[in-house]
């Protein structure tokens, strides 16, 4: 859970920062506006993980207040392993495989006319799959199993454009069996 709380502080920090800089808050992006993010991600439930994502975002309203309002799509894959040592001897791993595929919506603004901060919600089914490998003495014991979970999660994310069409994006994702901390590129189209 230190991870958790961890992400939680640098992404607070990051917003913060961000919004030192910025002396009044920019136009919201356009109505139909699309972005395409592509993202690797790291850190999960489990020991470590790597995973990879793509997610849509389609401007459906920009006259909420300051910002803008869109609803899209997020399709992510993640790994990760955890095993349990003592003393140099294994007892058991255990692999993990997640692939989840949800509708997402979010809210932004943009803080400078280069600087877009946003937060959302995201659900839908995450498919689950372990692999136990138990060691006991001179014998090996394998267990595999699967789930279907239908599930929900947080985001909080950043959008630096490097031009008028494309950003280095990040964002941070709480939620099962999903990569915590993950960054790319996104294109606006």
């Amino acid at each position: 859970m230190k991870v958790k709380g961890l992400l939680v502080a640098a992404a607070a920090a990051m917003l913060c920062f961000g919004a030192q800089k910025a002396s009044a808050i920019e136009a919201p992006n356009h109505e139909g506006d699309f972005f395409l993010n592509i993202q690797g991600g790291l850190f999960s439930e489990y020991s470590g993980g790597i995973g990879a994502s793509v997610s849509g975002d389609y401007v459906l309203v920009n006259s909420w207040w300051k910002g803008h309002f869109t609803i899209g799509g997020f399709v992510g894959t993640n790994t990760s392993k955890d095993e349990y040592k003592y003393a140099g001897t294994k007892y058991w791993e255990c692999r993990y495989t997640n692939f989840a595929l949800m509708a997402r919506a979010t809210y932004g603004l943009n803080i400078t006319d280069k600087f877009e901060v946003h937060a959302g919600a995201m659900t839908g089914p995450i498919f689950h799959n372990w692999k136990y490998k138990y060691e006991s003495g001179i014998t090996v014991d394998h267990e595999d199993d699967h789930e279907f979970i239908f599930s929900g999660a947080g985001v909080a994310g950043i959008h630096f454009f490097v031009s008028d069409n494309f950003a280095i994006t990040s964002e941070f994702i709480a939620g099962p069996h999903l990569t915590y901390f993950n960054a790319g590129i996104s294109l606006k189209f």
